[in-house]
């Protein structure tokens, strides 16, 4: 039996698909900077840009003048770009929020991998939400994916102006980045130094990705994990976890369970929860009409993730951030 880190084609592309989202109950917004969506329903869009991302705003068209909504800054897995960013934006923006959709890596000038992306880019666009004059600076939340629950679950927890976090197939480690040369850096840094991260470990030829993530934690040393893993007891509002528990990229279902685990030991004072789902895999973030089983879960399981969860995410920010 041969131990190998994972080959680079295969590894690269079980990540690069995450990023693409196929629906089949809600508008899609245009991922073309500067666009509007034809499909939007009930939202205005703009694009905002700065340094280190590009990003579409999504304003419910019935705000009144001088009116401040709740607003979400979401997220995107390890795809890239603005996709699921833009599906997500539209629903939310149909029950009154401002949503920023924000693209970080993987799209015109931005970096092309996700690889040392600046926490301070997502600092920035939620200053920039905060400001924008429609928002309700104390009614702002981050909604987030995979690789990018990563980053929702660091910027949350290094500020108190984030009043809730929502997140699909989530860790509550920081991971090696996604690289074509699988250089052995963070996905992440803060302060330009890398935020310490879990390297991916070895495993048998053929394994599933998982396999990689579960052999990089059990191969990583105490001092490793502790430095690696996500101060979620500092975020200053409710968290929700939505896994499958057949996730065979990640293992986000026990991933969750390790983030509500440290919140209970933690003493969290706020609401956590997290919903696992039997037989559903890691593309639960929006509803699909693609088989979706190559990342773990069945048909039958997958879809009703998808449907349920899609449910619950709204869910969610209408009772923590519109509830206020």
């Amino acid at each position: 039996m041969k131990i190998l880190r994972p080959a680079r084609a295969t590894f690269l592309l079980l990540f690069m698909a995450i990023g693409s989202t196929h629906c089949r109950s809600a508008p899609v917004a245009s991922s073309t900077p500067g666009s509007q969506s034809a499909s939007a329903i009930n939202a205005e869009i703009m694009t905002q840009t700065a340094p280190g991302y590009i990003a579409h705003v999504h304003r419910p068209v019935d705000l009144r003048k001088g009116q401040r909504a709740p607003a979400i800054l979401l997220i995107g897995g390890s795809g890239g770009g603005i996709g699921w960013q833009d599906y997500m934006g539209d629903l939310l923006a149909q029950h009154g929020f401002v949503v920023m959709s924000l693209a970080f890596f993987a799209m015109d000038s931005l970096p092309k991998e996700l690889d040392r992306i600046p926490l301070e880019v997502f600092d920035s666009a939620l200053n920039w939400l905060s400001r924008y004059p429609s928002v309700d600076r104390t009614r702002i939340g981050i909604g987030a994916v995979s690789k990018g629950a990563e980053a929702a679950l660091l910027v949350a927890s290094n500020r108190a102006d984030v009043a809730a976090v929502g997140v699909f197939s989530p860790s509550g480690y920081v991971f090696q980045s996604v690289t074509r040369d699988f250089r052995s850096t963070s996905s992440w840094t803060r302060n330009g130094v890398d935020v310490p991260f879990i390297p991916y470990g070895s495993a048998p030829t053929g394994s599933p990705t998982v396999e990689f993530y579960r052999a990089g934690r059990k191969e990583a040393n105490a001092a490793t994990l502790e430095l690696a893993t996500i101060p979620v007891e500092r975020i200053n509002g409710d968290v929700l976890l939505l896994s499958g528990d057949n996730d065979t990229l990640w293992g986000s279902g026990e991933l969750s369970e390790l983030i509500v685990s440290r919140l209970r030991e933690k003493n969290f004072s706020h609401a956590v929860n997290h919903t696992n789902y039997p037989n559903a895999g890691h593309l639960i973030s929006s509803i699909r009409t693609d088989d979706v089983t190559y990342r773990g879960g069945t048909k039958q399981g997958n879809d009703f993730a998808q449907t349920d969860g899609q449910r619950r995410f709204i869910e969610f920010f209408v009772r923590t951030l519109r509830g206020k």
